[in-house]
């Protein structure tokens, strides 16, 4: 039983709280796991693994104030030399993203060049809604946290503090991940306001309490200077649903010339662009595929 609630303990995954006066919600995630994942996948190095981790997880944080399978997509475009950071995450846990870099851009001298200029861009994928519900605001610092926080004071008109952290060691390595969102409800009085504010600018940074041990509902409650109520608690994971079978379906759409041409020049491998999976089309798939034309 010990084992089992230490491995818990360990797991990633996100918990989600209100504070007792019903004023703030607040989220805190723990995503060392997945966040080393998404770098073995996509084979990425430091700077890359540490812009892709904070997405990560401000995904993940803002999908656990959706219900089931919503999904939210946090997406960062710039002129430098990263050219898109991809994040999507649904409230069940699930998490998965990419980086698009220009290759003919030199290595940034800070972390504010790698993206330069560009726009973040918030998308919720809902039950009640047709189309997604999306929010677009100019980067200001390119550290995704400050741009999170200047999006939905921008977008939503909704006071919130973000704060992101990655660490990586000296192989390149993810040691620690994980981040908080909190949040004033509509009616949240500004001296609540300032004391949660005061409260988050003397908390260490969330890799420091992450590196002392510190479980999600402790950094909530360390957070947080009112009694709070968790209200949910997810294990979370890198995880994509990309299959063979989904990519036979979208070829069908390329019609049976194209599948043609492509198996006649030998194009067969197929590589999932949000976590590097690749499949091979045999001989086989491609006739499954004319024939069904």
């Amino acid at each position: 039983m010990n084992d089992l609630k230490k491995t818990y303990q360990h797991r990633d995954r996100v918990v989600r709280a209100m504070s007792g006066n019903g004023m703030f919600r607040i989220a805190v995630a723990k995503t060392t796991d997945t966040t080393e994942q998404a770098r073995i996948k996509h084979d990425l190095d430091p700077l890359l693994s540490y812009l892709l981790g904070k997405t990560l997880t401000s995904s993940i944080l803002l999908s656990s104030f959706l219900k089931g399978e919503e999904r939210v997509i946090v997406q960062a475009e710039g002129t430098g030399r990263v050219k898109l950071i991809f994040a999507e995450a649904m409230q069940v846990g699930e998490v998965r993203g990419f980086v698009v870099i220009d290759e003919s851009q030199s290595m940034p001298a800070s972390l504010s060049d790698a993206l330069s200029t560009g726009f973040l861009k918030v998308s919720k994928i809902l039950y009640e809604k047709q189309e997604p519900v999306t929010g677009i605001v100019e980067l200001v610092r390119g550290d995704i946290a400050s741009d999170l926080s200047y999006y939905f004071e921008q977008s939503e008109q909704i006071v919130t503090a973000v704060n992101l952290g990655v660490t990586i060691n000296d192989d390149g390595e993810i040691v620690h991940s994980g981040g908080i969102i909190v949040q004033a409800m509509p009616g949240a009085e500004l001296p609540a306001i300032v004391e949660v504010q005061r409260s988050l600018e003397e908390m260490p940074p969330i890799e420091e309490l992450l590196d002392s041990g510190y479980s999600p509902e402790e950094i909530l409650r360390q957070a947080m200077p009112f009694p709070i109520e968790v209200v949910n608690n997810t294990p979370v994971d890198f995880f994509c649903r990309c299959s063979l079978e989904r990519f036979m379906s979208k070829l069908l759409t390329l019609g049976k010339k194209e599948l043609m041409s492509m198996q006649a020049e030998g194009q067969r491998e197929l590589v999932c662009q949000y976590c590097s999976s690749s499949y091979e089309l045999t001989d086989e798939h491609f006739s499954k595929l004319i024939n069904s034309l």
